[in-house]
């Protein structure tokens, strides 16, 4: 049957000494070890374990169920924060600022909850039994999750008519170890926030970029294509080449009507003078018959 753990939050002044004597006495234990007894070797590289702010994270004990277990505790950077009587069923909460964030679950292993920065660094597992003194070390290392993925860009038309384009990817905490790529139906394309590519107004093609920023706990995505970005700038000529083709129609057809009005003035003169000729022709004709006779 299982046994129930009592936490002790709040010792007394006595128990408190009691509690210090017995950690004393479990932590000098390894002085006299005998012939026969071992003591665990650290690992030159302690596995890390990546914790998310304000979130919680567990640090496996790793030690064999079947020993003689006389205590534990659990240190960070070299300072106990909690000790375990398992035969006693007792805890220990020895850092006082972190007493109602820490548990120990399943095997003895450490559940720190509402995680924040200062409870990042090295944590050491320490078991004493009554033939060996055991360890397991981690590195705890804390981070924020990304939040607010951000795709910026600036586009122009080049001389060559095709639209240069200007991608910028951007999160709301870049510090918390934020890697970022891009990439292009599912393939890594550029490894880093900034990119630079063109496309071509009369290609029927279209790209479709997606950044990725990410860090050991978590990671956030956003596409573009480069028809869309290109959209405006596009259009923004389209626009400018109407206006031009506007004027040069209206231009043409008011020479062309000027040239109108000036053909058939032309012709009303030439008409008229044709007119006057005919009549100045006439009139040295009519005059005899005009003269009375005598």
């Amino acid at each position: 049957m299982a046994r129930t753990l009592t936490v002790l939050k709040s010792p007394t002044p006595s128990s408190t000494a009691k509690s210090m004597i017995r950690l004393i006495q479990s932590l000098t234990l390894v002085s006299f070890l005998g012939p026969g007894n071992s003591v665990s070797e650290a690992s030159s590289t302690p596995p890390v374990v990546n914790g998310v702010l304000r979130e919680s994270v567990t640090l496996p004990s790793n030690f064999p169920v079947k020993e003689n277990i006389s205590s534990i505790t659990w240190l960070h950077k070299g300072n106990s924060v909690i000790f375990i009587w398992p035969k006693e069923a007792k805890i220990q909460v020895t850092d006082p600022t972190r007493k109602d964030r820490l548990n120990i679950i399943e095997s003895y292993s450490l559940q720190l909850n509402n995680l924040t920065m200062a409870d990042a660094g090295h944590y050491r597992a320490q078991i004493t039994t009554s033939t060996s003194f055991l360890y397991t070390d981690y590195n705890l290392q804390i981070f924020r999750r990304l939040s607010n993925l951000q795709v910026a860009y600036h586009t122009k038309l080049s001389e060559n008519s095709t639209c240069e384009i200007q991608l910028t990817c951007s999160v709301e905490n870049p510090n918390d170890n934020v890697s970022f790529r891009w990439e292009v139906a599912g393939n890594t394309f550029h490894s880093e926030a900034n990119l630079s590519v063109a496309w071509n107004p009369k290609s029927l093609s279209e790209e479709t970029y997606t950044c990725i920023a990410e860090n050991p706990v978590s990671n956030l995505s956003s596409s573009v294509s480069d028809k869309s970005v290109c959209k405006g700038v596009i259009n923004g000529k389209n626009e400018y080449l109407d206006i031009r083709w506007i004027i040069i129609v209206v231009v043409l057809t008011c020479i062309f009507f000027i040239a109108l009005i000036l053909i058939f003035v032309q012709r009303k003169k030439v008409a008229g003078f044709f007119q006057f000729s005919t009549q100045q022709t006439q009139c040295p004709g009519e005059l005899p018959d005009s003269v009375p006779s005598h």
